[in-house]
């Protein structure tokens, strides 16, 4: 989880020395935009680590290891050794650091609000997108309620008329059978 975490911060901090040597040359905001996408998925994908962490599950066991044996607190308990809060500290505060570069940047070059304009805008576009998504699953489940009621429907008129056919073919025999004396496919 930490080499997760670790990874993340990367991320943001390539993102960031991207846009850093390049934002005074760029033409067009495409060529940096992907530096700010990956800054935004180390960052998210440290943040989600983090808050793994915070939940409870454990991190990669070689850093833990490391920080443990600075700290020499491998008697304490999980989650509240120096190592364990030192980690969870230093992970947030990198990413954080990252995060303020890019802004900086940004609003020295674009002007002071592109960062806070940049970052309403995107909650914006999450928000619709999960707004998005869960209107396709739940038209999928309405879809899939439908096709199961349309089954069981056809299912039900399958049995009614094999039933029907059935009772024609019984009374048919037997109706045969009262006329000529025998069963009629039964030669």
């Amino acid at each position: 989880m930490v080499a997760e975490i670790l990874a993340g911060i990367a991320l943001a901090k390539s993102a960031v020395s991207g846009v850093k040597s390049m934002i005074n040359t760029a033409k067009d905001i495409n060529e940096i935009s992907h530096h700010i996408d990956d800054l935004f998925k180390g960052y998210d994908q440290s943040r989600h680590k983090v808050a793994q962490k915070e939940q409870g599950k454990k991190g990669n066991k070689e850093w833990n290891k490391y920080l443990t044996g600075k700290f020499k607190d491998d008697a304490e308990q999980d989650g509240i050794s120096f190592s364990d809060v030192t980690a969870e500290i230093i992970e947030k505060k990198q990413i954080e650091e990252q995060m303020k570069a890019m802004r900086i940047l940004l609003n020295k070059r674009f002007g002071p609000d592109t960062w806070t304009e940049i970052i309403e805008l995107r909650k914006k576009r999450v928000k619709e997108a999960k707004k998005a998504h869960e209107r396709a699953r739940k038209v999928a489940e309405a879809n899939a309620l439908e096709n199961k009621n349309l089954l069981k429907e056809v299912w039900k008129w399958t049995w009614q008329l094999m039933t029907i056919f059935g009772f024609m073919m019984v009374v048919w025999a037997w109706l045969s059978y009262a006329s000529k004396g025998k069963i009629p496919w039964i030669w």
